[in-house]
């Protein structure tokens, strides 16, 4: 058996097509199963099982009636063939253990070959061979993109800056070259632009349909540590992350971690965390459709203009859980200090490189996290009760804090006895 696994549009079903075709002669008997993860809800796994056996049979006559039943059927019937197998798109032990078995179903010299966005189901299943999709390099993304927006092999001279921050854009993911490539075919260098400057304020749907359905698949904290991630961190050291996430939500995020970088929607670099600008914009999407007119109104904030935006305006809700701020600017931000009052449920706020031109008047009680690097006052607010606090870090601020009755220099990673 081969696994072939990576994250959604980088061309898995089109390795295992080319494949299939280059080896099929080979072989006694061929099947081809695409898209067994949405076929085997509309359908059930058991018809899909009888079109395994048709394909490989040619026997009409045999209905399958239910999974268990099916098993020994289809390996009486395969035992003894040489079979080309492709399982396209697997999501589930349930599906392998129905429409894989084992090696021992097929014939000597028989080849099985899996895509799937879920590395952990290859090594759960045991399959040894496993290779990972990789984006496209330069040359093969500029050739992809030149036969669908050009329909030729050359790219016209006076669209070639312009092809370049398209593949830019599309960081190497055949899905992104090909649908965008398309939709450009035809169209005038400023149509061109106009287009672009759109894919980068709001993502092309169909691209991130497809790219979504990894995500749909999470449990609701594995979303919850995926949101987070793409919001804010990407390029972190994943130490840095994990105790923020840790100390911010509550719970060891570890698990949840694994489970993204199984499904190859992070990944790990030098122990810091990478994230394909495409998987990036549809977490970050997901997050902005929450409230699409009213960024007070979503989970998290990361946008500087949406962050200024509330925190100027005084426009801060109980939806927000999550603000990380970082300026790079000298220009002091004015506000009044209110905005944070009506953020009952945020917990973790994070102000860097940023200065105000004076502190809040009030940090909600439900903060877990507060890293505010040159915080504008001597004292956190006289009422603020920090009974859930277990992070505090306010690096580069000068003098002596007053906390309640207690006199603190600045402190950074601060656990407090209530948790």
């Amino acid at each position: 058996m081969v696994g072939i696994y990576g994250m959604g549009g980088l061309g898995k079903t089109t390795l295992a097509c080319a494949v299939y075709n280059c080896i099929a002669d080979q072989f006694d008997s061929l099947c081809f199963l695409g898209d067994i993860r949405e076929n085997s809800k509309k359908r059930g796994l058991v018809e899909l099982q009888d079109m395994l056996l048709f394909e490989l049979t040619g026997e009409k006559d045999i209905k399958l009636c239910s999974l268990n039943k099916a098993i020994p059927i289809i390996e009486s019937r395969l035992r003894g063939r040489k079979i080309l197998l492709i399982l396209d798109d697997i999501d589930s032990l349930e599906q392998l253990k129905a429409l894989a078995g084992g090696l021992e179903w097929f014939g000597s010299g028989s080849r099985v070959i899996i895509t799937t966005r879920d590395k952990h189901l290859l090594q759960v299943y045991g399959v040894e061979r496993v290779y990972e999709v990789e984006g496209l390099k330069h040359e093969e993304a500029l050739e992809l993109f030149v036969w669908n927006a050009f329909k030729s092999k050359e790219v016209e001279p006076s669209y070639f800056d312009i092809a370049k921050k398209v593949l830019l854009y599309s960081k190497g993911l055949p899905l992104a070259i090909e649908i965008i490539g398309s939709d450009l075919y035809g169209k005038t260098i400023l149509e061109w632009q106009s287009a672009i400057d759109t894919y980068e304020r709001i993502p092309h749907e169909n691209i991130q349909d497809i790219l979504r359905v990894s995500y749909d698949g999470l449990k609701e904290f594995e979303k919850e540590i995926f949101l987070d991630i793409t919001c804010f961190f990407k390029g972190y050291k994943l130490s840095d992350v994990m105790n923020i996430l840790h100390s911010g939500r509550g719970y060891a995020p570890d698990y949840a971690v694994q489970v993204l970088i199984d499904k190859s929607l992070i990944k790990m670099n030098e122990y810091r965390v990478r994230i394909h600008d495409m998987i990036e914009d549809m977490g970050r999407e997901i997050v902005r459709l929450e409230s699409p007119s009213k960024p007070g109104g979503r989970s998290r904030l990361w946008f500087t203009k949406d962050i200024l935006h509330v925190l100027k305006e005084n426009k801060g809700s109980d939806k927000t859980e999550i603000i990380v701020l970082n300026l790079l600017k000298d220009k002091e931000v004015q506000w009044d200090g209110n905005a944070l009052k009506n953020m009952e449920n945020l917990k973790i706020l994070v102000i860097e490189k940023t200065r105000f031109s004076r502190g809040p008047n009030h940090l909600p009680k439900s903060l877990r996290v507060l890293k505010w690097f040159d915080y504008p006052e001597s004292s956190l607010p006289a009422h603020y009760n920090p009974k859930k606090l277990v992070i505090l870090d306010l690096s580069d601020s000068t003098g002596l804090f007053t906390f309640g009755n207690q006199m603190i220099m600045v402190l950074i990673f601060c656990l407090f006895s209530e948790f």
